[in-house]
């Protein structure tokens, strides 16, 4: 069973956040549409690398979906999303605040026709401030919510983060408040507007810095604080081969289960002095220089101890865990050949996400949907010729 089959959302988004969001909707039955602009649509279809005219980045964030192409800036267009809006339960957009308006399909017009519509706006500031109509991308909504800052070596440069994070935590908010948006409508019979900007996402992310701040005055700066690199045993040392092993082992017990595999039991009680983690660290700098990576993998196995390796994205794929926990599909597909994708890191037992259909080509289900919609043969040959 498909938990969310029954629920269709005109997905108006580009890129990343708002299609990686609807994405996780259609991996579990929601019916995802896809609206883009003729001829060009998401720009994230022409990303590299493409294999037989289908791009690895458009493949997995819009699979399970159906593209409409339509332009929304003509009165056919309009009349073809405002068709598709009666039996619309979400809309999702990430127009810069007031584009919607101009275009004549915002909020307060949709719900003149479906009260019941769910409007889900992604946008990078929200829609009052200072920056509200600037376009910036992650590393500047990260960088202002003081993320950054945090990253890095201490007293070195900030560090730009491995992942998109305020664009992925944005795309996860999202897809919850449309699901908390959707219970609501469906005890009230009533939709409502739903606002995540990407900044809000990133200041979102950093619960532990906001206690220190809110708690003490503390600013966690990169170095400064037991997640940012200050603590022994919360860091990366550096192999004999020059690789690098993560120690998380916060706890004491799994602090003296590395400290008896190191052979420096000596060091168990030296971190209750906080003023000794700088000590400890370049202890454990040694001895974790001593031997490889895999001579460490092995040592510590079963041990313990909160150590892992620090891999690289080739070696995460195949990694026994991640394919234990298929979290790597494999497609044989018609058009495009075999290919791979991630898979669904939200496990259900009665209702588990499937891949369906591969991600569309551009308009692809235009001519299916304007039939839906009413349209004649007549009027729909007309709009695939404009």
């Amino acid at each position: 069973m498909e938990a969310l089959k029954g629920i269709r959302i005109l997905d108006l988004t580009r890129l990343l956040p708002g299609p990686y969001c609807s994405m996780m909707l259609a991996d579990f039955g929601a019916e995802v549409i896809k609206v883009e602009e003729p001829m060009m649509g998401d720009y994230a279809r022409d990303f590299p690398p493409a294999q037989n005219g289908f791009g690895f980045w458009h493949l997995p964030l819009n699979r399970n979906k159906k593209s409409l192409a339509v332009d929304l800036k003509t009165v056919e267009g309009k009349e073809v999303f405002f068709r598709l809006l009666g039996k619309a339960d979400v809309v999702m957009e990430s127009y810069r605040p007031g584009v919607l308006k101009r275009l004549g399909i915002d909020y307060v017009t949709a719900r003149k026709i479906n009260p019941k519509i769910i409007y889900c706006s992604l946008s990078g500031y929200g829609k009052k401030g200072p920056r509200v109509n600037e376009a910036d991308h992650d590393i500047n909504y990260v960088s202002l919510a003081g993320l950054i800052s945090m990253s890095g070596e201490q007293n070195g440069r900030p560090a730009i983060p491995g992942v998109l994070m305020a664009d992925m935590n944005a795309a996860s908010l999202a897809a919850v408040s449309i699901l908390i948006a959707l219970r609501h409508a469906d005890k009230t019979g009533e939709g409502q507007e739903i606002e995540v900007a990407l900044y809000n996402s990133a200041l979102s992310l950093m619960p532990g810095a906001a206690s220190l701040y809110f708690g003490s005055g503390f600013v966690a700066e990169r170095g400064n604080n037991w997640l940012t690199g200050a603590y022994a045993n919360y860091n990366i040392y550096e192999t004999k081969d020059h690789r690098y092993l993560a120690v998380g082992a916060l706890e004491k017990k799994f602090w003296a289960n590395l400290c008896a595999v190191l052979e420096r039991t000596d060091l168990i009680n030296a971190l209750d002095d906080e003023n000794k983690h700088a000590v400890v660290k370049n202890e454990l700098n040694k001895e974790f220089a001593k031997k490889t990576l895999a001579e460490w993998e092995k040592l510590l196995a079963g041990k313990d101890t909160c150590t892992t390796p620090v891999l690289n994205f080739k070696e995460a794929m195949s990694a026994e865990q991640t394919l234990a926990n298929d979290m790597v599909l494999t497609i044989d597909d018609v058009e495009v050949g075999c290919y791979k994708q991630m898979g669904f890191p939200i496990k259900m037992s009665g209702t588990p996400g499937s891949l369906r259909s591969r991600a569309p080509k551009l308009g692809e289900n235009t001519a299916e949907l304007l039939k839906e919609c009413g349209y004649s043969e007549e009027e729909i040959k007309k709009f695939a010729k404009t």
